[in-house]
């Protein structure tokens, strides 16, 4: 083996597609976005009640999301409220994301 290859760095593009697709991966954080795509602007207390997580797991959460550009925040007096940053793209992965499931799950009821 030849220690003197170097392997070709990933694409900034596929790391950064990759990093988004890991953080919708997560049940949580996919319940999240989800509820903000539905629902527009809602504040953390309002975030952990309908998805059933801690304020302060979803602070985390939407920490994540933030530094992934998939969420904006805004803090007002009555708390901090999230919104999706890119609703029209997002839609358009949950809505694919979506039908992907619903193919698969057609599949399963022919195969039994």
């Amino acid at each position: 083996m030849n220690r003197n290859v170097r392997e070709k760095p990933m694409k900034e593009i596929l790391y950064r597609e990759s990093r988004v697709a890991r953080a919708l991966g997560e049940p949580s954080k996919y319940a999240i976005v989800d509820l903000l795509l539905r629902h527009g602007p809602v504040n953390v207390y309002e975030i952990a009640k309908k998805v059933h997580r801690s304020e302060s797991t979803v602070s985390h959460h939407l920490s994540k999301l933030r530094g992934l550009e998939i969420v904006r925040y805004e803090a007002k007096t009555d708390g901090v409220y999230y919104w999706i940053k890119y609703p029209k793209e997002l839609k358009g992965i949950v809505n694919s994301l979506k039908i992907f499931i619903n193919r698969t799950q057609e599949g399963l009821q022919y195969e039994t």
